[in-house]
């Protein structure tokens, strides 16, 4: 199992609490799933996207601040 980024112990709390609930997330392995990498434009690890009605949002590299990965997850909403 390939190693979890920083924020996911973050997103993962973030998205157990109303609103953001309802979120459907999904998990990407940035070096096992290449094809999925290179489709969504990813040259970095740890990059969080954000969509909303199939439309991208939002995105972040490396943010571990729970303020501002809270305020991305909200613009799926």
């Amino acid at each position: 199992m390939p190693d979890l980024p920083a924020q996911a112990p973050i997103v993962d709390d973030l998205l157990k609490k109303p609103p953001l609930a309802d979120i459907t997330a999904l998990r990407v392995d940035f070096d096992g799933q290449t094809d999925v990498v290179k489709a969504f434009k990813v040259t970095t690890q740890s990059t969080l996207i954000v969509f909303k009605a199939g439309h991208e949002v939002g995105r972040s590299t490396g943010d571990t601040h729970r303020e501002s990965i809270e305020a991305l997850l909200k613009r799926a909403l």
